[in-house]
């Protein structure tokens, strides 16, 4: 009787334990099949950006980021010209319109004696940078000495004074009209333009903003010169050509590429960034282990470069259907479970950097 009744329990133990680990080789298999299903995923996408013809990793972004060989390098003179660039101090430029607090008068007004003293000073006090502005102006091509193989970490440290740069042209521009030199004021006219270019392929977001900041002063430069003094058919035609010109360089496009090799970069070794560039937000060691082990880091990959794939085709559509493409893009990043922690924290709000450049073209 006993042997009777152990018999059937064993057997029930042994069908209990072949269920467990059926169980538990299905849910590996299943995890496995999902990584791999990633891995898929991920390695399509990566090959259609390649023959795109665009960079993957930081490193194809330096690459990517040239100039024609031989070429002169317009970098190099904008590089020397921001070293002898003279800022005034706080205290001293304060004064000064543009540079500091003080207002210009409406343009179809003269400057006052005291504001036009001062201009004059600073333009004399930054001779030296202003020639070499000039001439960088005129040279077609520019690849500023930029490290993107360094990621997040990349340096542009000519971006922050070149605002003021451009400032000081239209500075320059505004003083050569008031004297009635409209040639001159048109050569700093064009020349803003021309610093402003030296941006256009830099892949870079900051760099791109900061290039429609320089776009619009230039464009302020003409608006100035245009009511202050008295221009030539040949200097109209010229400045004309130089707007024309800023249309249709403008694109974006380029600060999306490095935007996504960036990001690829991070999500591919996401335990590599350093905690102090990411900030509080971004769970790292031993945390950020277990997240990309567990296939979270691989898909959030798949979803990033989904967005990235939207705000890059949004750059090819015509200019009054890229505000609300992009939107569409942003809203749907927005909707992603804010469980996909790496990429709520890694992916750019690129739909402000869209609305910008559209508003720099419409003042185009």
């Amino acid at each position: 009787m006993d042997e009777n009744d152990t018999a059937p329990r064993k057997r029930s133990k042994l069908r209990v334990s072949h269920v467990l680990i059926i169980l538990l080789l299905a849910g590996v298999g299943l995890f496995v099949y999902y990584r791999l299903s990633l891995n898929s995923k991920i390695r399509v996408k990566i090959d259609a950006i390649r023959a795109a013809g665009y960079p993957v990793t930081c490193i194809e972004l330096d690459r990517w980021y040239k100039i024609p060989p031989n070429a002169e390098n317009a970098a190099y003179t904008i590089e020397e010209a921001l070293s002898l660039y003279k800022p005034w101090d706080k205290e001293k430029s304060r004064s000064l319109p543009l540079i500091g607090s003080a207002k210009l008068p409406p343009r179809t007004e003269p400057l006052p004696a005291e504001m036009k003293f001062l201009i004059t000073e600073y333009v004399a006090d930054n001779n030296e940078a202003l020639e070499l502005l000039h001439q960088a102006a005129g040279i077609e091509h520019c690849r500023y000495s930029i490290d993107l193989t360094a990621g997040f970490a990349t340096l542009a440290p000519y971006l922050s004074e070149m605002r003021n740069t451009v400032r000081l042209l239209e500075l320059e521009a505004i003083l050569h009209a008031e004297n009635g030199d409209s040639a001159a004021a048109t050569l700093s006219a064009v020349s803003s333009f021309g610093i402003a270019r030296s941006l256009v392929r830099e892949p870079s977001t900051v760099s791109q903003l900061v290039r429609r900041g320089c776009q619009n002063t230039a464009i302020s430069t003409v608006e100035q010169i245009l009511n202050r003094t008295e221009l030539k058919d040949e200097q109209l035609l010229e400045l004309i050509e130089r707007v024309r010109e800023s249309e249709h360089i403008s694109d974006i496009s380029c600060a999306f590429v490095g935007e996504r090799c960036v990001g690829i970069s991070f999500f591919m070794d996401p335990g590599g960034l350093d905690p102090g560039l990411g900030g509080n937000s971004i769970p790292f060691q031993p945390i950020i282990g277990l997240y990309k082990a567990i296939g979270m880091a691989d898909a959030d990959m798949v979803i990033y470069l989904d967005i990235m794939d939207g705000y890059m085709k949004s750059t090819k559509l015509p200019l009054h259907e890229r505000q609300e493409a992009v939107d569409a893009v942003c809203a749907k990043l927005q909707s992603t479970s804010k469980a996909h922690v790496l990429l709520h924290v890694i992916t750019p709000a690129l739909s402000r950097v869209t609305t910008i450049e559209l508003r720099t073209i419409a003042h185009l």
